[in-house]
């Protein structure tokens, strides 16, 4: 185990000129830097100004509060924004790569994916949970009349029947899942890969009838559901939704396996695996594979970062990483405060399942020298 000092490094820095999110991280030993260092403290922000205090200031929006347990720190975040790990600054045994799991949301730029299924290596199985909308109570009751066969029953298991998942209403309101779930493949084409399984939707999934966007996974008491039919393999693999709904796309579903025969290149460029088409995105932006076990995400020295979501608690067992809430971006060095005798190389950085939480042309050639450390 690393012998640590006592202090953590913390640095904020903000970027006022990039829109929607997004930091560029060539540009980040321009940003103005708060320095802080403290074993256990809190970070408090008023107006863009921060300042650091061991005890409890209430007329200031507290940001982050470091505490230190068993040679390990903890960050707590208090912040409406969700929080990102930025890959490509984790200094780490394995490089810059982070662990995928459920309910994880990559971003790329303005592109967004969601881990909404997960085989791990014990070939355990999780799925992230539905939205409120696409989780429905049906009384068992009621006489149900399925728009697409007009085929009447009552609400079962053997016969399930869908409603309110989209705007019609009236006798328009309940369809048999079986019967939506033909509709939808009719819309899809399969190709097999070499990483496992795509499917691209034709055109928009949506309701043919009031053109509300439908889910394309629902829950019924404690099963999930899905509107397409994919049969999974007896191997460890995630399952990973394009969900950038800002740029009217039609939906993707990537089925990755633990077969792949080479490395996932994600990316604009022409050869990339997954292709995600916005100029916010490097031709190679980042690439997946597996790594003792587990599938990760690389960051491939792009220009506005790799970012994977993280709960509000996070441990910090790396040498450095960083952490981006909106236009704000936190550094967590401690490699500099590593006694000699206890190389970086032995942290890793670690996630943990998050099945409970509902939350610019060229590719860089370096990358930024602010977050190049030494080691002692």
């Amino acid at each position: 185990m690393p012998a640590y000092k006592s202090n953590l490094e913390v640095q904020i820095k903000q970027d006022q000129k990039q829109g929607m999110g997004l930091i560029d991280h060539e540009q980040t030993d321009t940003f103005p830097v708060w320095k802080f260092k403290g074993g256990s403290t809190t970070i408090y922000e008023e107006n863009q100004v921060y300042t650091e205090s061991a005890e409890m200031l209430p007329n200031k929006n507290q940001l982050l509060k470091v505490s230190k347990s068993k040679n390990q720190y903890e960050i707590l975040l208090s912040v409406m924004q969700p929080p990102f790990m930025v890959v490509k600054d984790i200094k780490s045994s394995n490089g810059p790569e982070y662990p995928l799991v459920v309910n994880s949301i990559i971003r790329l730029g303005r592109v967004e994916y969601k881990v909404i299924e997960e085989r791990n290596k014990h070939l355990q199985t999780f799925k992230a949970p539905c939205s409120i909308k696409s989780s429905f109570l049906s009384d068992s009751n009621v006489t149900y009349q399925c728009k697409f066969c007009f085929m009447e029953g009552r609400q079962s298991k053997d016969q399930l029947f869908l409603t309110n998942i989209c705007r019609c209403a009236g006798n328009g309101q309940a369809v048999h899942l079986e019967c939506l779930r033909y509709w939808v493949d009719s819309n899809i084409n399969k190709e097999v890969t070499q990483f496992g399984l795509t499917l691209k939707w034709n055109k928009q999934h949506e309701c043919s009838i009031c053109k509300e966007g439908l889910p394309i996974r629902v829950q019924y008491e404690d099963e999930f559901y899905d509107l397409f039919t994919l049969e999974r393999p007896d191997l460890q693999y995630i399952l990973v939704e394009n969900i950038n709904k800002d740029k009217n796309l039609c939906n993707e579903v990537y089925l990755i396996h633990s077969l792949l025969m080479d490395n996932i290149k994600i990316g604009r460029g022409f050869q990339s695996d997954i292709k995600a088409q916005d100029i916010t995105v490097s031709r190679h932006h980042a690439t997946i594979k597996l790594t003792d076990g587990n599938f990760v995400i690389q960051d491939n020295k792009s220009k506005f970062g790799t970012l994977v979501s993280i709960d509000k608690k996070v441990s910090i067992d790396c040498a450095a990483c960083s952490l981006q809430i909106g236009k704000i971006l936190i550094n967590l060095i401690q490699a500099d405060q590593i006694q000699k005798g206890a190389p970086s190389t032995q942290h890793k950085l670690t996630q943990l399942p998050q099945i409970n939480k509902q939350l610019d042309e060229d590719e860089p050639q370096m990358d930024d020298d602010s977050f190049q450390l030494e080691n002692k």
